[in-house]
């Protein structure tokens, strides 16, 4: 019998249609349920399959209920689907029919019929219908019979077909998913033949030059019978912080709960992972967010008590003391922060300036979750999460993302665009500072997903390699695995200045704070901590600009240094040791930030950081005098060296009295090429000896 319904089916389906070389995708016949269709039996309604028939019984006087499955094919190509059923039990103005293009239950669009000969099409929108037309049709068969209800797009337009009879005509607007099933209302019975959906597959957009190896376990050293996810490789590749899910190991009395975990690379291998313990792990579910390049600062989920204890929901940070432990974490506030889904995942640009956030909000998300931007104000503090638009974000999921040490390339996983499996990881660039404006996500292709899960993807600066958490395969739940990824899934290259800052007089190790700003724009761009115990710090520059940094502690004169990244195109590690000066007399400093046109005094923008941060400290230090220094490399006459050195001594001057300092507190000499530092037959020397300092008088 559901044969020859078939048969005749195609006989008169739409000849406009099949000309559109669409393929039959989705044959649902019940035989089994592969889709996972819902199977209820409760006080208000009922689901079963039974003989390749799926049955819908609803029990209740007051709701209606709706049934679906996933069905993913191109939405925005011509398509058919046709559903044949029938009612069996209920009264004859109680609707049923089909969703389709819908996001869950809230927002959906509705083709429904009754059989005393009434059809209605409609629009639902958080779980507000824009119409409730019935209209009067003698299409629709009598209780009993059977109906078939077929919805076919050509088009910017969309024909509704009751028994191969065409009942009207609408306007194609956009899809709200790809979830499509049945609606029941009142005490009603129907019994569901098959659905079949004709159309044409989703491109996937995949990267170019997709990643030919497998990606590969990283081991019982992490992976264990349990679950591993959320890794986070530090910007040297390391250290992988992750999780634990339900594990014995974790800490406290209630093990169903996340907790930290640690593993060092030893060059070749990642080590046993240990628990990093209190007062990060606690009762709640515990997870790195973040971790600085210098390795000193965390950002991680969950607030918390002074004693350390869960206080709920939100992120905080968290410092490393001076014996190598983690201060409590304090709260990182939001404006306006909300999450109305049971799961929520950050992601934080290396200047901590720029945070992701995977949330879902009642006002504007497009699905189930969705990518929003937040941004770093003056204070600590977030701006109100902004949804980062629907080129990246779909009607389904999309969650766990990371900012790649450039600061522009994102990854993420999301179920909405076309993909391998339940979720598929994808990257994507930003386009401008708005982190609204993206590239057509990528998909990372077949090597990083699979048909089951794929996500928390995370890699070093270096960008070689990537980390990722997969069920395909998996020693437990879910396991994190490593691919090596090729040149055009990884982001733009960057730069690991790293050092340490010490003491210049005693050589002793110092934690102090390290500012970097970007030269060419005259902007702060971050800020990192050396370590208290080794002076240890690391930043992390994007190449193609021109960068100053410099290092600043109480009791000390801040020490300054540049780098020009301009012509560098690959990624490298640089060393700079940073010495601070103790403040006291006689002590001379040069400023290393402080640039002029070509011969000439006159003060580039460029300095202006460097010469805000010498106002501070007269400011801080109210007592200070200090002499400017002018000098210069021996390329010249003398005395108009000399000269030029005096002058641009006196500009610097003018300078801070204009921000203002008391003339009376600075002096000034030009030395011109008297007092080299370096040699003068090389370039790099040469620049070096042309230089300001300042020598400090009083204090």
């Amino acid at each position: 019998m559901k044969k020859i319904s078939f048969i005749l089916i195609l006989i008169f389906s739409s000849l406009t249609f099949f000309s559109q070389e669409n393929e039959l995708l989705f044959d649902e016949e019940f035989v089994d349920n592969l889709r996972d269709w819902p199977l209820d039996k409760n006080n208000n309604n009922e689901s079963w399959i039974d003989n390749g028939y799926y049955y819908i019984y609803n029990h209740d006087t007051e709701y209606d209920y709706r049934y679906y499955s996933s069905f993913d094919f191109d939405m925005n190509a011509n398509y058919v689907i046709e559903v044949k059923l029938r009612q069996v039990y209920g009264s004859t103005s109680n609707a049923f029919g089909i969703m389709f293009c819908s996001n869950g239950t809230d927002d959906n669009y509705n083709f429904e019929i009754k059989s005393n000969g009434k059809y209605r099409i409609s629009r639902r929108n958080n779980k507000k219908y824009d119409t409730e037309t019935w209209n009067t049709t003698s299409f629709v068969n009598s209780k009993g019979e059977y109906n078939i209800l077929k919805i076919e797009r050509i088009n910017n337009k969309i024909n509704y077909y009751i028994n191969d009879h065409l009942a009207d005509s609408k306007y194609a607007r956009s899809s709200f998913g790809n979830d499509f099933g049945f609606i029941v209302r009142g005490i009603n019975k129907i019994q569901i033949d098959y659905l079949k959906i004709y159309g044409q597959r989703p491109k996937i957009n995949l990267v170019e030059n997709p990643i030919s190896q497998p990606k590969e376990n990283i081991g019982r050293n992490i992976n264990t019978p349990y679950t591993e996810i959320m890794p986070f490789i530090t910007a040297d590749g390391e250290n992988m912080y992750f999780v634990r899910d339900n594990y014995p190991g974790n800490v406290g009395t209630d093990k169903d709960h996340n907790d930290i975990w640690l593993s060092t690379f030893n060059g070749s291998n990642w080590t046993k992972a240990i628990n990093i313990g209190k007062p990060l792990n606690n009762e709640g579910h515990n997870f790195v967010i973040y971790a600085t390049p210098d390795g000193n600062t965390l950002i991680v989920n969950g607030l918390y008590t002074a004693f350390g204890e869960p206080a709920g929901n939100g992120i905080s940070i968290t410092h490393r003391n001076s014996n190598n432990t983690w201060s409590i974490p304090k709260q990182i506030k939001i404006d306006n922060f909300y999450n109305d889904d049971q799961y929520q995942n950050f992601a934080f640009t290396p200047d901590l300036q720029v945070m992701v956030l995977a949330i879902k909000r009642n006002d504007d998300t497009y699905g189930e979750s969705d990518l929003y931007v937040s941004f770093r104000k003056s204070n600590g503090s977030y701006t109100e999460p902004k949804n980062m638009g629907n080129v990246i974000n779909t009607s389904k999921e999309e969650g766990t993302p990371s900012i790649a040490a450039d600061g522009k390339t994102i990854y993420f996983y999301s179920e909405g665009h076309p993909g391998y499996g339940n979720a598929d990881i994808f990257m994507s660039k930003r386009l401008d500072n708005t982190w609204t404006n993206w590239s057509t996500p990528l998909n990372m292709g077949p090597s990083v997903n699979s048909s089951d899960w794929d996500a928390y993807f995370t890699l070093d600066a270096q960008g070689e390699y990537a980390y990722l958490v997969s069920s395909h395969n998996a020693i437990g739940e879910e396991d994190i695995f490593r691919i090596k990824l090729q040149k055009e899934t990884q982001p733009e290259p960057v730069v690991i200045i790293y050092g340490n800052v010490y003491d210049k007089k005693t050589k002793k190790p110092l934690s102090a704070n390290i500012n970097y700003n970007d030269l060419t724009a005259n902007t702060d761009i971050g800020a990192a901590t050396s370590n208290p115990s080794t002076g240890e710090y690391k930043i992390v520059l994007p190449c193609g600009k021109n960068y100053g940094f410099y290092a600043k502690k109480t009791g000390y004169i801040p020490w300054s240094d540049n780098i020009d990244l301009s012509d560098i195109n690959e990624y490298k590690e640089i060393k700079r040791d940073l010495y601070l000066v103790p403040i006291e007399v006689n002590e001379e400093i040069v400023l290393n930030n402080i640039f002029f046109s070509r011969g000439k005094a006159d003060l580039l923008p460029s300095s202006y950081p460097e010469l805000n941060r010498l106002v501070q400290e007269m400011e801080d230090n109210l007592k200070m005098e200090i002499e400017v220094q002018g000098h210069t490399n021996n390329i010249g006459n003398r005395d108009e060296l000399i000269d030029l050195s005096e002058r641009r001594a006196e500009e610097v001057k003018k300078y801070l009295v204009e921000k203002g300092v008391d003339p009376d507190r600075i002096s000034t000499v030009g030395y011109g090429p008297d007092r080299p530092i370096a040699s003068n037959d090389i370039e790099s020397g040469r620049r070096k000896n042309q230089r300001v300092s300042f020598r400090i008088i009083k204090k």
